[in-house]
């Protein structure tokens, strides 16, 4: 299903993009190595390009990358819908829509094979009567139950697990390792304080490129309004330097169950948000995983708020777990920095073959929905070369 019927169109009003152009053009010419490089340049410096992606997807279509196209595509049509675009027929202007109806067609059918292939795995694996609550979370995630949160204010970027304990808070009680972690508090505080007055091993939480724009993210009337943090694992990777600096916090995390997802999980760190700054409401991922504090120092006037069930003022030692999947936001209007030892965690409310589930289930959607680097970098080879 090619798209190139309708790329022409935005040329003009994309009139900066003019790699776009260039991949367009050579595309309808043949040139499919030209395409290629034009591509890899316009997706480097605008890597959110609905029509970038949408060409990238029929140039690897006319290469034989029949799969990966779809993937390109649905990369393009993701970006798109974040743009307000093809959230439905009406948001699609009306000489795209045909194609659209089609580029959505070949996603759907794609992710639904990819899920498909999952679920008979994780079924054949614990038996039909563990998973009920995952199919049920699957078939709503692919739409074909609809099975919503029941709060206003609870929204999952990524994907919703019905039946499991509503609210914004948990007891933090209820991982069985909150204890050991709260009983070393001492140590593991001393071990932030030597990071946090170390040698500038902390590094932006969020994740910007030189020149990006934190508005809507971050906020504040401090000097330097940041959030920052010391990762010992972030999006699955760990950090082996930073692991090494702090051997009390290490030897602790390494001992406890974590919640473990090729590229994702786990997301553990020391962070530090700066006086004077305000993070911005924003919602989680997914509610199979919930958001761990443990208040290490904090000033005066820090709170977490989370809609739909207040406020809440870190206290030192005394832990807290949220679901980030609720509209959250944070402040520090003090004068020093306010640091918590943050990890994400398996919500408690799932089974443990539910968990195993989850993380098979989700590396699979994540493994063809995610173009990362390496993919990107493969199929551009695959042309251009």
């Amino acid at each position: 299903m090619s798209t190139t019927a309708f790329a022409s169109p935005v040329l003009s009003a994309n009139s900066p993009a003019d790699q776009l152009q260039q991949a367009h053009a050579s595309l309808c010419a043949g040139q499919l190595g030209a395409a290629a490089g034009a591509l890899r340049s316009l997706l480097a410096s605008e890597p959110h390009s609905t029509f970038g992606w949408m060409v990238l997807g029929d140039t690897l279509e006319r290469a034989g990358l029949k799969r990966d196209a779809i993937r390109a595509r649905a990369n393009g049509l993701r970006h798109g819908r974040r743009a307000g675009y093809f959230q439905n027929m009406a948001t699609t202007p009306a000489p795209w829509r045909p194609v659209i109806q089609g580029v959505i067609a070949d996603v759907n059918r794609q992710l639904y094979d990819t899920v498909g292939q999952g679920l008979q795995q994780v079924l054949a694996t614990h038996g039909a009567a563990a998973m009920r609550r995952v199919v049920h979370a699957m078939n709503a995630y692919l739409g074909r139950v609809q099975d919503r949160p029941r709060s206003p204010h609870q929204a999952p970027k990524f994907l919703f697990f019905p039946g499991l304990a509503e609210g914004p808070f948990h007891a933090p009680d209820l991982q069985a390792w909150s204890a050991r972690l709260v009983e070393a508090w001492d140590g593991i505080r001393a071990e932030a304080l030597s990071v946090l007055h170390g040698d500038g091993a902390l590094e932006s939480f969020l994740s910007f490129k030189p020149g990006q724009s934190t508005k809507g993210y971050l906020d504040g009337d401090g000097p330097k309004p940041a959030w920052d943090a010391f990762f010992f694992y972030r999006h699955g990777r760990r950090y082996d330097d930073n692991h090494a600096r702090c051997p009390l916090t290490s030897s602790l995390l390494e001992s406890i169950e974590r919640c473990e997802i090729a590229g994702q999980a786990p997301e553990i760190c020391f962070s530090v948000l700066q006086p004077g700054t305000h993070i911005m409401p924003h919602h989680g991922v997914t509610n199979t995983r919930l958001v761990y504090h443990l208040p290490l120092l904090v000033p005066d006037d820090c709170v977490l708020h989370v809609f739909g069930g207040g406020e809440h003022a870190w206290r030192e030692g005394e832990p807290v777990m949220f679901d980030d999947t609720f509209l959250h936001e944070a402040w520090n209007r003090s004068a020093l920095p306010r640091i918590v030892l943050l990890m994400d965690c398996w919500n408690p409310h799932l089974t443990p073959e539910e968990r195993r589930a989850v993380r098979v289930l989700v590396e699979l959607i994540s493994a063809y929905e995610d173009f990362d680097d390496p993919d990107f970098e493969r199929v551009i080879a695959a042309i251009d070369g």
